[in-house]
């Protein structure tokens, strides 16, 4: 009880510093799906014409269900639905058209004066939640969130362009008043610039141009002092237009019905206004009147329901790769479609529209400092504007909604073009201009797939051009290449690929767990560098040709694989020609997620000035070629350019960590404190022992309560024994250690199953498909309810016999201090002893 109550006065203490610094995230956040609401909210329902008015009353619910559809949104991102701490969720504003297409075809086919009308949409709304929902879902269950790897980067940020353009279209749009003319590619000219609308462009179009130019330039930002860059900026910013709006009409005295016509302020249906509270907002259940759902007439609108669940469930996949691309943090789609598939479902059986990870709003809510915590008050002060959206809506200014919205958008256009273009060659950058285009005058959906093809015919030219001759100085392909002669003296030569070849490439390794057969130029010798690799606990993935997006999932599998616990990684770039843009900013990424691991990202083969070191310049990513005193560089990647450069310096760094442990003590402990932890734990009596083989006499004294004399030390190694440490990563044992007992004093170590690295022929693969299709499907599902098999694990006080241990490889998960006995025949006494003592363990 102590504990729980110091816990919550500190929790209490901390809670007023925390909401303060809580509060601009929260602000903009709850600033999003207020305005978000009054500007999309009342566009659920269809328009007016041919429905007699039944629509139009409907106006405050269709608020109402946007707002609920947000905050189940929101409840299950910040409950861990989303891998995002500052992911924000609201409705899916990209199926409007096919929301207020189904409403449409019901309309038709019942007849506006139906009373089955209304109840029939809002389940076939509700319906359209749980059918995205389940659709999530299936595709968590099945793991094919790992398709998404594979989409290009160039096409990712061009969609993220897109969307900005769309939202500064919408923007436009916002501000016109009911009145005006549809704004069209054709119309915009007369709608915009008309002397009525004029005002309204001004008030909301250089607002939001003024904010995004103050919060970008470096002179603006020097001149305030570093005001701009405070996270109050932005939402204080947007406060003070309503705040000088309502100034200046107090002032001219402008009555609302006149601001309304003009487009100064919403339209609202004078049932927003009658009333207040719960009274109003949660009017929209009862609508659901089952008993009079025509089922059979969703028949008639049975195309846009699809068409929107198929756009609802491509949007995610876009979404979250671009928001984890903006926001630079790792991200786990098969996570997010459950997350997503539980927010759908629980707005179904709400009754209300679908929603989805809101890509603008979580960029800017998470570079506000945003996080779990603020999101949970974002969910509540919306479920305060739930119960109180009638008195709120209608004093806030179109020309607020429409500002936000164009900055949003003209930030995102910004990250899209203008900075891609920066980092892109233009080859890439064409791509990014090419989708963006595409999704804005044929459809998100459709200009994805466009952008999709334009990278493929982008990449084959690449593959085209690099896969001509070219000359190659003798001084750098004899520079690059002789390490792996020498690798190669003494063996017999392997298959090589020509250093000419540049191919599309694909991610290899060469482990200290398995050893491959690797096409690639200079194939390391299994069994000197195979042993150097598991003493330095290192793991080489080897790339060749071109280097570009379909490279990212193998790569990144091969560098991040959390099933080995590595001291280096180090990928070979020596048959590399060139990098795409977002492979090289890969590798940043990986150090960046490799560095809590204690492992280090090292490069080889990689010249200082190649064309491979100006697409990682190009890429913003840091190269060190010159490494000080044998340290590995605070800042940049650590390149040298021969594999035989880089494995010497990792050997170099791995005996200066095991010189560190042993010197006169095994890491933590001295050779006293090891053995007596050793006597204490296996309940072992050295004097005892040598009794018992006749070695000396019966009457020898025994050490069980006093520290143990030097000479007993000794005695102990003299016979074989060998104390040693292992630091977290560092290899235990492995399949060719046969004739070696361990046994583990302190610390903890993972058993890892070795997989044979051969590969069945291919009758034997075509007999086993079927089988291994099933298998496959039965681990993609099965998996999920069934807690995933991890490593077997060893702790103090086990014994490992490696001559019985032939397929596993141990290696270190903590620091661990052990005593190593050789199966020879100086040691014979102490291995009958582990056998002994590892049978009564069993």
């Amino acid at each position: 009880m102590e504990v729980v109550s110091s816990r919550s006065a500190r929790w209490i203490s901390n809670t007023p510093g925390r909401l303060y610094r809580a509060l601009p995230s929260v602000v903009l956040g709850t600033l999003f799906n207020v305005l978000d609401t009054v500007s999309t909210g009342l566009l659920i329902f269809p328009s007016e014409e041919g429905s007699n008015g039944v629509f139009q009353a409907l106006q405050i619910q269709g608020l109402s269900m946007y707002i609920m559809s947000t905050i189940l949104s929101q409840v299950a991102m910040t409950l861990g639905g989303s891998r995002f701490p500052g992911a924000l969720g609201a409705m899916l504003i990209e199926i409007l058209p096919f929301l207020r297409g189904i409403g449409s075809d019901i309309r038709d086919v019942l007849g506006p004066d139906n009373p089955s009308l209304v109840p029939t949409v809002f389940a076939a709304y509700a319906m359209s939640s749980f059918l995205i929902g389940f659709a999530f879902i299936i595709l968590g269950l099945l793991k094919l969130g790992n398709l998404v790897a594979y989409f290009p980067q160039t096409v990712l940020t061009g969609a993220i362009g897109a969307i900005g353009l769309s939202l500064f279209i919408l923007g436009l749009g916002l501000m016109l008043p009911p009145s005006s003319p549809a704004l069209t590619l054709s119309s915009a000219g007369s709608v915009l610039f008309n002397s009525s609308h004029l005002p309204l462009l001004v008030a909301s179009f250089f607002p939001a141009l003024i904010l995004s130019v103050s919060t970008r330039s470096q002179l603006i930002n020097r001149w305030t002092r570093g005001m701009v860059q405070n996270a109050y900026y932005v939402p204080c910013y947007l406060f003070s237009i309503p705040l000088i709006f309502w100034i200046i009409v107090g002032a001219l005295h402008c009555p609302r019905d006149t601001l309304v016509a003009n487009g100064w302020l919403f339209r609202v249906d004078a049932s927003a206004t009658r009333g207040s509270g719960i009274g109003t907002a949660w009017i929209y259940w009862r609508e659901f009147d089952f008993s009079k759902v025509e089922w059979w007439a969703m028949k008639n609108a049975i195309e846009n329901i699809v068409l929107l669940v198929v756009i609802g469930v491509l949007n995610l996949p876009i979404y979250v790769p671009a928001l984890a691309f903006s926001l630079n943090v790792p991200y786990d789609m098969n996570h997010e479609f459950f997350g997503q598939g539980a927010a759908n479902i629980l707005a179904g059986i709400a009754g209300t529209a679908p929603n989805i990870l809101q890509y603008s709003y979580s960029v800017f809510f998470t570079r506000a400092n945003g996080g779990r915590f603020e999101a949970a008050f974002v969910t509540l002060l919306t479920f305060v504007l739930f119960l109180t959206s009638g008195l709120l809506l209608p004093y806030v200014p179109t020309v607020l909604a429409s500002a936000l919205v164009l900055f949003l958008g003209i930030e995102l256009l910004l990250e899209a073009v203008w900075e891609s273009a920066k980092t892109l060659v233009w080859l890439e950058w064409s791509i990014v201009v090419g989708t963006l285009m595409a999704c804005t005058f044929l459809g998100f959906a459709e200009g994805f797939g466009v952008g999709i093809g334009a990278a493929i015919v982008v990449y084959f030219v690449y593959g085209v051009v690099d896969s001509r001759a070219r000359v190659m100085k003798w001084e750098e392909w004899n520079e690059t290449h002789m390490h792996q002669s020498q690798d190669q003296e003494h063996h017999t030569p392997t298959h090589r690929i020509s250093p000419l070849n540049h191919t599309p490439s694909a991610a290899y390794p060469l482990t200290s767990v398995t050893l491959t057969d690797i096409e690639s130029s200079g194939s390391l010798e299994k069994n000197h560098t195979g042993c150097l690799l598991r003493d330095i606990n290192a793991r080489i993935v080897v790339l060749s040709g071109y280097v570009y997006f379909a490279t990212i999932p193998s790569l990144e599998s091969q560098l991040l694989d959390t099933k080995t616990q590595l001291a280096f990684v180090i990928v070979d770039l020596s048959t590399v020609h060139r990098l795409e843009t977002a492979a090289a900013q890969c590798f940043q990424r990986a150090e960046r997620d490799l560095a809590p691991r204690s492992t280090v990202l090292v490069l080889c083969g990689i010249q200082k000035g190649s064309g491979a070191h100006a697409d990682f310049d190009r890429a913003g990513v840091d190269l060190t070629f010159d490494s000080e005193q044998g340290v590995a560089p605070e800042k940049g990647i650590l390149s040298f350019r021969t594999r035989g450069d880089a494995l010497t310096w990792c050997e170099h760094q791995s005996e200066v960590v095991r010189s560190d442990l042993e010197k006169d003590d095994i890491g933590p402990m001295s050779h006293a404190d090891v053995y007596r932890k050793f006597c204490k734990l296996f309940d072992f009596d050295l004097r005892t022992l040598l009794v018992k083989d006749r070695v000396i006499d019966d009457s020898s004294e025994s050490i069980d309560t006093v520290p143990p004399p030097q000479n007993d030390i000794d005695v102990f190694i003299s016979m074989g024994a060998h104390l040693k440490c292992y630091v977290p990563g560092q290899s235990i044992a492995h399949t060719s250690d046969i004739g070696r007992i361990v046994v583990f004093v302190e610390g903890h170590a993972d058993i890892i199953p070795i997989e044979p690295s051969t590969r069945p022929s291919f009758r034997r693969f075509l007999l086993m498909l079927p089988e291994e299709s099933f298998q496959f499907m039965k681990r993609r599902v099965w998996s999920h309810f069934r807690p995933a098999p991890g490593p077997n694990t060893l702790s103090s006080g086990d014994i490992l016999d490696c001559d019985g241990e032939k397929t596993v490889h141990v290696l270190a998960r903590s620091l661990c201090v052990t005593v190593e006995l050789d199966v020879t025949e100086s040691s014979s006494v102490l291995v009958r002893w582990a056998h002994d003592r590892a049978k009564m363990e069993d």
